[in-house]
């Protein structure tokens, strides 16, 4: 093949080869991409830049992509040649506040008519394009945009719709990609990259999905179970039994006085309520290197692991993430009775010692979570706060460990319920 073209054509056909063989490598590039779950910015700025180094007239490309995350719709990077990248995140109800004037969102509602005929799934392409040459005024009535565009320089305007489905079978979903690529040469795309572009589409969709997907499962599991479980599940850590004993500061918090305040209040405000006190508390701990492994109803346990650090400064930041809870609960508590509404408490216990950390339950429903006895003794230690009247109460090995004995005041020994001897209670000074 090489011999016959370039003896008729010269430069042309080393080009052509040259083309090939990076649309080749592209391709490749992309599955690579796939089988990593690299990070879309990686993805939608290597493709970019692949299809330019390719030979092709790209100026400016965009990607947005569906997110399965609580504050996000959407995450998205528009590409520039002359190097420009911005990254954006769009909140829920970004797509239908953009209805009026967009191809992107005419392009969407398009590919969703088409996945609902019959047959849909079983189409060559199921990536749907729509075109716009710009130097000949398309699309100018319905899109504002693409005259700002063409005023810029651009000729050429391809959208794709990439649809992600979840059982092989196309839907009119919601959830997928979409990318639009401009070109700025003079009569805009050829007919061949238009074919080449198209035909790369769904490698490109494959490897957005990989790693959307993988962040969606990382905002899951980060939500659900916490960053460390998280990671560690996501490395293979679910066999039931596998643990391993770490030392760590715990904590557990609890709201004093929810029980009988879900008696009276109602339902519908149950929910905002435990949130708001809640979130007192899982602000301060994150910020301060904890993690919350589970919530208890009106309350949670978190640990403070002391590998993070030298014991002195884990416990210190373990203590600083309960007084900042307290002050919020306080400030909380302000604005809720100036307008009127029931405040509740917070009790919050400090304790120090070793701990299981790894899978527990049945085999087919496990639970990431600290086990031992120091666990308990933290649980019957906050269960004292009421009767000691006592928001914040400490142990001995806590305080020891702190190495500021004097932020401290004794209340002597305790006998804790299960707990077999009797335990030093401390309350900051």
């Amino acid at each position: 093949m090489g011999s016959g073209r370039v003896s008729d054509g010269g430069e042309s056909a080393r080009a052509e080869d040259e083309r090939a063989a990076g649309l080749a490598r592209l391709r490749r590039w992309l599955a690579n991409q796939a089988l990593l779950a690299a990070p879309v910015p990686a993805v939608a700025s290597g493709f970019a830049a692949g299809l330019l180094t390719s030979g092709l007239p790209l100026w400016r490309a965009h990607v947005s992509v569906t997110t399965l995350d609580p504050q996000k719709e959407a995450v998205g990077l528009t590409w520039l040649r002359d190097g420009g990248r911005e990254l954006e995140a769009f909140g829920h109800g970004a797509f239908q506040r953009v209805s009026v004037g967009s191809p992107i969102y005419d392009a969407v509602l398009e590919a969703r008519r088409r996945a609902a005929e019959p047959g849909a799934s079983g189409r060559e392409s199921i990536v749907p394009m729509a075109r716009y040459r710009l130097e000949r005024g398309e699309g100018f009535e319905r899109y504002p945009l693409l005259v700002e565009f063409r005023d810029e320089g651009a000729t050429d305007y391809l959208v794709f719709v990439l649809p992600f489905s979840v059982d092989g079978s196309l839907h009119p979903i919601r959830t997928g990609a979409v990318a639009t690529l401009a070109a700025d040469r003079a009569g805009g795309f050829a007919e061949e990259d238009v074919a080449d572009i198209a035909e790369l589409m769904p490698a490109f969709g494959a490897a957005l999905r990989a790693g959307v997907d993988l962040a969606s499962i990382r905002t899951v599991l980060d939500t659900y179970l916490g960053g460390d479980v998280g990671r560690r599940v996501l490395r293979g850590e679910i066999r039931r039994g596998s643990a391993e004993t770490i030392s760590a500061a715990i904590m557990i918090g609890d709201l004093a006085g929810f029980t009988a305040l879900a008696d009276e209040a109602p339902r519908d405000q149950l929910v905002a309520l435990l949130d708001d006190y809640l979130d007192c508390l899982v602000g301060p701990i994150e910020s301060g290197g904890g993690q919350v492994l589970k919530f208890l109803g009106d309350g949670l346990l978190a640990t403070f692991a002391l590998g993070a650090g030298p014991p002195q400064l884990v416990c210190g930041r373990a203590l600083e993430a309960a007084l900042e809870a307290l002050r919020r609960v306080e400030a909380l508590n302000a604005a809720r009775r100036a307008a009127g509404l029931p405040v509740l408490g917070m009790d919050v216990a400090l304790h120090l010692g070793d701990v299981l950390y790894g899978n527990v339950g049945s085999d087919r429903r496990l639970d990431f979570t600290v086990v031992g006895p120091a666990v308990n003794e933290a649980s019957r230690l906050e269960a004292l706060c009421g009767t000691l009247g006592a928001p914040l109460l400490a142990s001995r090995a806590f305080v020891d460990a702190l190495g500021e004995p004097q932020r401290f005041r004794s209340l002597g020994h305790r006998a804790l319920r299960g707990v077999r001897a009797p335990l030093e209670i401390f309350a900051p000074a």
